[in-house]
C-alpha cells in the first residue's frame, strides 16, 4: 500500500514536471516566433534561427542548409571555430547525408551517433559531431532547406527534442519563406524604381538649346530614385497666337504688347504632387500636355489654360501639378510669366536688387479645376538680369531641428553670389542649401533653372 502511494506521488510529480516542461517549451516557442517575425532581412532571420533555437534544444554547434536545386548549401553558421566552420559545405542530394535524406523524406530524422550511423558522411572537419539531428525547412509544401543540431555527446538528442525541432522549424520556415518573399520583392521594386529612374531622366532635356544673348543652366534632384519635379526649356517656333491682354507690367519698366517677330524661348519648371513613383508619372504626364500645347500656341496663359484642362481630364482626383511657364523674345528681351500654385520666379537685376515675378489673377494649380483663366506678368529684362526659377524643395529644406533654409536665405544668396554664372549659381545655392540642412534628410525634390541676359 504504501509502494503504491509511493508509486502514484512520483508519477504525479513527473507528470507534473512534464506539464511544467510542455508549457515552458510552448512560451519559449511563442518567444521564437515573435523574434523570427521580428525582421525580413534573410540573412538576420538565418541568424535569429540559431540564435533562439538555444532556447528549445541545447546544442554545441548549429547550420541552416538551403536547398539550390539538387543540392543542399550552408548558409548559416553557429558555434564553429572560424577556422573549423564550414562555410563552403555543399551536400548534393544524391550523395549520402543526414541532411539529403531529411530532404528526402520530409520529416526530421535523428542520428543517435554518427560513429555507427551508415547515413552520415564524415568531411574529416566535423569530427566534434557525435549526435545528429536534423529537421526539413517546409514552407508552402516546398522544402527550402535543413536545420542541422549537433552535439559533441552520442546519444545527446531525444524523441523530445526532434518533436520540439519540428515545432521550432515550423516556424523557422515561414519566417525565412516571408523574408525570402519580401527579399524578392524588394528587389523588384529597386529594378523597378530604377527603371522608372531611367525613363525619367530620359525626359530632362538632354541638353539646353544655345540662345543668342541668354545663358541657362538647370538642374533636378530628387528625393528619391524618382520624383515630381519636372523642368524643360525649348525654342518655340514662330507664334501663331497674339498675346493676351491679360499681361501686368512691373512698374518703372517700359512694356509694350507687340507680337514677337521670332522664335521665344520657353521655359517650365513645375511640381507634381505626390512622391516617388506616382509623382514621376503625374509629372511625366504634366510635361507631356505642356510642351505639346506650348508648341500649339504662344501666350503663356493659353498654353497654362489648355495644360490645366487636359491634366484635370487625365489625372486622379486628388493630385495636382504646380506649374511655372514663361516665353522669353531674345530679340527684344521681353519675358512673359503665368503661374499655376508654382513659387513666383526671382528676378536679380544687374544693380542687385531682387523682384518677386508673381502673376495676376487665378493661380491654382492644374488639375484642380477645368477651366482657369490665367494671367500672366509681362516685363522687358535687360543685359545682367538674371531670372531664378526654383520649387519648394529649395526654401523648404530644413535641418535637424525643424528650422525652413527659407526665403531670406535665398534671397540673401541671390544678392551676394547673383553675378556667378548660370551653372555655378545653381551649385552655390545647392552648396549652401546641403550645408544648411547637414545629415538631416531631404524629404522633397529640388529644381533649379536660370537664365541670364548677356
Amino acid at each position: 500500500t504504501v509502494a503504491a502511494s509511493v508509486a502514484a506521488s512520483f508519477e504525479n510529480a513527473r507528470l507534473f514536471a512534464a506539464e511544467q516542461e510542455a508549457r515552458r517549451t510552448a512560451d519559449t516557442l511563442r518567444e521564437v516566433a515573435r523574434a523570427l517575425s521580428s525582421s525580413f532581412e534573410p540573412r538576420e532571420v538565418l541568424q535569429t534561427i540559431l540564435r533562439e533555437l538555444q532556447h528549445v534544444i541545447p546544442y554545441d554547434t548549429a547550420s541552416v542548409m538551403l536547398l539550390e536545386g539538387q543540392r543542399l548549401r550552408c548558409a548559416a553558421l553557429r558555434g564553429f571555430e572560424e577556422t573549423a566552420a564550414p562555410g563552403g559545405l555543399v551536400f548534393h542530394l544524391n550523395e549520402r547525408s543526414g541532411a539529403g535524406l531529411a530532404v528526402a523524406r520530409r520529416s526530421p530524422v535523428l542520428i543517435a551517433d554518427t560513429d555507427e550511423s551508415p547515413d552520415w558522411a564524415s568531411l574529416g572537419s566535423d569530427n566534434h559531431v557525435r549526435s545528429w539531428l536534423g529537421v526539413p525547412l517546409i514552407a508552402k509544401g516546398e522544402v527550402l532547406g535543413v536545420l542541422n543540431i549537433d552535439s559533441r555527446q552520442p546519444h545527446h538528442f531525444t524523441a523530445r527534442d526532434m518533436q520540439v525541432a519540428e515545432a521550432f522549424a515550423s516556424q523557422a520556415a515561414v519566417a525565412l519563406e516571408n523574408a525570402r518573399l519580401y527579399a524578392e520583392s524588394v528587389g523588384r521594386m529597386e529594378q523597378e524604381l530604377e527603371i522608372a529612374h531611367r525613363i525619367q531622366s530620359n525626359l530632362f532635356p538632354r541638353a539646353l538649346p544655345g540662345v543668342p544673348g541668354l545663358l541657362l543652366a538647370a538642374k533636378c534632384l530628387p528625393a528619391r530614385e524618382t520624383g515630381g519635379d519636372f523642368y524643360d526649356c525649348m525654342v518655340l517656333g514662330d507664334p501663331q497666337d497674339t498675346l493676351p491682354d491679360a499681361y501686368v507690367e512691373v512698374p518703372g519698366v517700359a512694356s509694350g504688347r507687340a507680337q514677337p517677330e521670332g522664335p521665344l524661348l520657353a521655359i517650365m519648371v513645375g511640381d507634381a504632387s505626390g512622391k516617388s513613383i506616382s509623382g514621376a508619372m503625374l509629372m511625366a504626364v504634366a510635361r507631356s500636355i505642356a510642351r505639346s500645347e506650348a508648341r500649339d500656341h504662344v501666350a503663356p496663359p493659353v498654353v497654362m489654360r489648355e495644360t490645366n484642362r487636359w491634366v484635370a481630364h487625365d489625372v486622379p482626383r486628388g493630385t495636382f501639378v504646380a506649374l511655372s511657364y514663361a516665353t522669353l523674345d531674345p530679340r527684344t528681351r521681353r519675358l512673359a510669366v503665368s503661374g499655376a500654385g508654382q513659387l513666383a520666379p526671382l528676378l536679380r537685376r544687374a544693380d542687385g536688387s531682387l523682384a518677386y515675378l508673381q502673376p495676376p489673377g487665378p493661380t491654382l494649380p492644374l488639375g484642380i479645376v477645368p477651366d482657369v483663366l490665367y494671367a500672366a506678368l509681362e516685363l522687358e529684362l535687360a543685359p545682367g538680369d538674371t531670372l531664378v526659377f526654383y520649387t519648394d524643395g529649395v526654401v523648404e529644406a530644413h535641418d535637424a531641428s525643424g528650422r525652413m533654409f527659407g526665403f531670406e536665405r535665398l534671397e540673401a544668396l541671390l544678392t551676394v553670389h547673383g553675378a556667378l554664372p548660370p551653372a555655378a549659381l545653381i551649385e552655390r545655392v545647392l552648396l549652401e542649401v546641403g550645408r544648411f540642412t547637414g545629415d538631416a534628410p531631404h524629404h522633397d525634390d529640388m529644381t533649379l533653372v536660370v537664365v541670364r541676359v548677356e
